[in-house]
């Protein structure tokens, strides 16, 4: 194999990953005026589109590459991972609009009183519970907002609430298949079910939740101390903007997850229980609203949430953002570029199932960091793709747990990080980049210490 074409692949990932972060840093969005309306779009997706393009145009980038990419191999199916995720989302979302997310904001409030650290448990405890059976994206999206807004009526110092949120998130995604994208990249490439993902990952999460919640009301423990100034908190069900689209929605999310960990045992796939559930959804919307169309009802109050908002909430950019990711690491593993360093893992000694746990845990949260977890999650799961048994099951989950973790360290680990951050610069509310970093390491490191040593000791007791 062409050792040059190899290097130039590499570098083309490199630079990919690079102009990503620094478009994510430095412009988020561009504006675009159609007619009389200004649009914006993320550029995020711009970087993963540089990496194929880059390594298209030097030569190196065979449609067999591309073709593989796109259809999906070794158990990564690009298409059925964006399905599930976006269907996912789509049922979020539509619970956010119809003020499921806001109702439980306000349910943590009243249980706080006017108490800062009962606040800051309770707004740790709804987010971490929300996390679970939703997606952590859009909970930071959602809650972040409203966290600033009674911070700053409480008179308080946000900063605290905001890190519990954020690192709530971004701790309790592990837990079910569904809670990350990574998480569903790692469990379907290594054809993991809901039920055996959960069965690993819950013990690991509990340890990691319980230090990390520790950690950060250590670390804050003078500023959460502080009484709330005001306590007005509007009655929760007065939240609710839509209550039958609120309560079919539950009942949805409810159904889906169950049907999520069925399905595996039925020979059904995930990702089609998951599409099914977010058609169902949309077609219900639609029916709706045409009805109180058709009657000249107030659609408002009978038509219930829009569609259409709903639909222009969903992150599409998301789209050519995995396909291309995709398509970069099916040339990675053209050229045995993520094969050679499995075989160099291997090579090391580090074969146990424990030591891979170490290594691939602490290696993928570090490495989230520089490339942003989504395309290290995918060049990882090439590199563990020469693992079997306990060792390759080891080093996936591993990998899990710092994906999800990794975006604790910095404000890079994760897209939610870099639009977490922006959010707070529109709410005029500062969190530094170092400072940042600071509460990351502080916290983080011990979380995730605590994660993967329950991990392998599951390892070593269960093999």
């Amino acid at each position: 194999m062409n050792m040059d074409a190899r290097w130039l692949v590499v570098l083309a990932f490199i630079a990919s990953s690079a102009l990503t972060i620094g478009l994510i840093l430095h412009r988020p969005y561009l504006w675009f005026r159609v007619r009389q309306r200004r649009l914006r779009i993320e550029t995020y997706f711009i970087g993963a589109l540089f990496g194929p393009l880059l390594i298209y145009l030097l030569g190196v980038l065979p449609w067999t590459a591309v073709l593989h990419g796109l259809s999906g191999s070794n158990g990564l199916q690009p298409l059925g991972i964006l399905s599930l995720f976006l269907s996912m989302v789509f049922i979020s979302i539509f619970l956010d609009i119809t003020g499921v997310f806001e109702f439980c904001a306000r349910v943590a409030l009243r249980a706080a009183g006017g108490d800062g650290r009962r606040l800051f448990y309770a707004i740790y405890i709804v987010v971490a519970v929300l996390t679970i059976f939703t997606s952590n994206d859009i909970i930071i999206l959602t809650f972040t907002p409203l966290v600033c807004y009674f911070t700053r009526h409480a008179r308080l110092n946000p900063v605290p609430y905001l890190m519990a949120e954020f690192f709530a998130a971004n701790t309790w995604s592990m837990v079910l298949y569904v809670g990350n994208p990574t998480n569903i990249v790692i469990a379907g490439a290594f054809h993991l079910t809901f039920a055996q993902y959960t069965a690993w990952m819950l013990l690991p999460t509990l340890a990691a939740g319980f230090v990390n919640v520790a950690g950060l009301a250590l670390l804050f423990r003078k500023e959460i101390a502080q009484p709330l100034a005001h306590h007005i908190v509007g009655r929760p069900r007065d939240a609710i903007t839509d209550p039958p689209g609120a309560v079919m929605g539950l009942v949805l999310l409810g159904v889906c997850v169950v049907a999520l960990a069925i399905a595996p045992h039925l020979g059904i796939a995930m990702w089609s229980i998951a599409l099914a559930a977010a058609l169902g959804l949309l077609a219900v919307l639609i029916a709706r609203r045409s009805w109180a169309r058709l009657l000249g009802l107030d659609l408002a109050v009978h038509g219930g949430t829009g569609v259409r908002h709903t639909l222009s909430r969903m992150p599409w950019p998301m789209v050519p953002f995995v396909l291309a990711l995709f398509v970069t690491v099916a040339t990675l593993h053209y050229y045995g570029i993520t094969p050679a360093l499995g075989r160099a893992v291997r090579a090391s000694g580090w074969t146990s199932p424990a030591a891979l746990t170490w290594l691939f845990g602490i290696g993928s949260a570090l490495a989230a960091n520089v490339l942003n977890n989504i395309p290290m999650t995918l060049a990882f799961a090439g590199i563990i793709q020469g693992f079997t048994g306990p060792s390759l099951l080891a080093a996936a989950l591993a990998t899990t747990v710092g994906a999800n973790l990794g975006a604790n360290l910095t404000p890079l680990g994760a897209l939610a990080g870099i639009m977490w951050l922006s959010i707070l610069h529109s709410k005029g509310v500062q969190i530094r980049f170092l400072e940042f970093v600071r509460y990351g390491f502080l916290v983080t490191s011990f979380s995730l210490a605590a994660a993967l040593a329950v991990l392998a000791l599951q390892f070593v007791v269960l093999q």
